[in-house]
């Protein structure tokens, strides 16, 4: 499994894989990442354009909120269950 992403234009870069191997495989999965990749682009936009009171915790939150979805994604490709929303994992 990837290393999660550590910066918003690594998750969009993610995005694009994921779209990417979706196209090639002709995949449904390619839509949401399509769309969750158009708003991520609009929030790197307003914190590059100082929108946001606090661009760095908004990178912060980007980039954790989008490793769930990468992960998830990832795991589901990789034919296991992803963990339900809310799920915490034992050690």
């Amino acid at each position: 499994m990837p290393q999660p992403a550590e910066t918003v234009d690594q998750v969009i870069e993610r995005l694009t894989a994921i779209i990417d191997w979706a196209d090639h495989n002709n995949s449904r999965a390619g839509y949401f990442a399509a769309l969750y990749r158009r708003v991520t682009v609009k929030v790197k936009q307003g914190i590059d354009d100082g929108f946001f009171e606090d661009g760095p915790r908004m990178q912060r939150l980007d980039v954790i909120f989008a490793n769930r979805y990468l992960d998830a994604f990832e795991q589901w490709r990789g034919g296991a269950s992803p963990a339900l929303p809310g799920a915490t994992h034992s050690p």
